[in-house]
């Protein structure tokens, strides 16, 4: 499995007419997300099949993480990251 340039993630976003602000938001952080998950499932080796398993998500929704037209949901980055055992900082940004 190759990790596909993700420079497309940029091209798409640009090219969008975004609703708001949050929502250009959640596409970035999206795309961050899947770069993350797809780049531990190569290092570990862990066929889709498998990954779909041990995340309770259907392979399919895995395979639809390498479509550049497809933005997951929150819920199975969710569970891909726990699945992978993979860590997301969170900073607040308490300053106004």
């Amino acid at each position: 499995m190759e990790v596909k340039s993700h420079k497309r993630w940029a091209e798409i976003k640009e090219s969008l007419n975004y609703a708001s602000e949050v929502r250009k938001k959640m596409i970035s952080l999206s795309a961050k997300l899947t770069v993350a998950i797809l780049r531990k499932q190569e290092d570990e080796g862990i066929s889709n099949k498998d990954l779909a398993l041990k995340a309770q998500v259907s392979e399919v929704s895995i395979i639809k993480l390498t479509e550049n037209d497809n933005v997951p949901s929150i819920e199975v980055l969710i569970k891909l990251m726990l699945a992978l055992d993979i860590e997301l900082e969170i900073n607040l940004n308490t300053q106004k």
